[in-house]
């Protein structure tokens, strides 16, 4: 039998920004010759490697480990692609600091009201029937009164509100797959951003979870029914940061040539 595909918030969210950008990556796969690396996405990947080796270390000695282990496995796990200049990697490394010290602290003070961490970067999943939905969470920590908690880290954000937690599809989506797979349990998602150590929360309701389900649904199999072959690209306002934007400057090129030739 061949297996069901899978959509993921990354997946979904860059149909939402654009179809063709979709086709692009997902059924051209022609991705690797036009996404670059980038500062944000470098500096982002070093962070949850580290807060992951941290958490890995709770679980397996009980204790926490030191700010200054912390920072070393920052210089061991540090990516420098992307960056622009060695001043602008300079910069980032000094945010990094910073982080480190503001997450130690905050986490510090979480394990000692006893809340437990069960998994980072994390995979979770269910099925919705013509697709499965999937997503990889951060972090999900279990409270003293047994509520669960997805975390997610921004690494380029210093702000962050309830309103925004509550409108992002990511999160709604791993709220969604989590109260799917822990029936009975309250589910909370976090939003945690690094550079600042402020963090906000929102949990759905049951009538939003049905009306969730319906949606993803409905939106999951357009996005795997539509007709990607005879699929033009057209302006959007995702246009002007995308990376794909020559390709499609080509293509109304073309066709401005070949209306002008007829």
């Amino acid at each position: 039998m061949p297996r069901k595909p899978t959509l993921s918030p990354t997946r979904i969210a860059i149909y939402l920004e654009c179809a063709v950008k979709y086709r692009y990556i997902y059924h051209d796969k022609i991705g690797r010759f036009y996404l670059r690396a980038r500062p944000g996405f470098s500096f982002g990947s070093t962070m949850h490697q580290v807060l992951q080796s941290f958490h890995d270390d709770v679980r397996a000695t009980g204790e926490a480990q030191s700010v200054e282990k912390m920072l070393e496995q920052v210089d061991a796990r540090w990516i420098s692609a992307g960056y622009e200049s060695v001043e602008q990697e300079r910069e980032f490394r000094d945010a990094g600091t910073e982080v480190i010290g503001a997450y130690h602290s905050a986490v510090s003070e979480r394990l000692n009201l006893g809340v437990e961490t069960l998994w980072t970067e994390k995979t979770i999943t269910t099925d919705m029937g013509p697709f499965r939905l999937s997503g990889r969470v951060d972090r999900i920590d279990r409270h003293a009164d047994g509520s669960l908690e997805i975390i997610d880290y921004k690494s380029g954000r210093r702000e962050v509100t309830s309103e925004d937690v509550a409108g992002s599809l990511a999160m709604n989506i791993y709220q969604f797959i989590l109260r799917r797979n822990h029936p009975g349990a309250r589910v909370v998602s976090t939003i945690y951003a690094l550079r600042s150590g402020m963090q906000a929360s929102a949990e759905m309701t049951g009538d939003d979870v049905e009306r969730f389900s319906a949606d993803i649904l409905a939106l999951g199999e357009e996005i795997l029914n539509r007709d990607y072959e005879n699929l033009e690209p057209v302006p959007v306002p995702a246009c002007r940061d995308c990376e794909f934007l020559p390709r499609c400057e080509a293509f109304w090129c073309q066709q401005a040539r070949m209306e002008l030739g007829n």
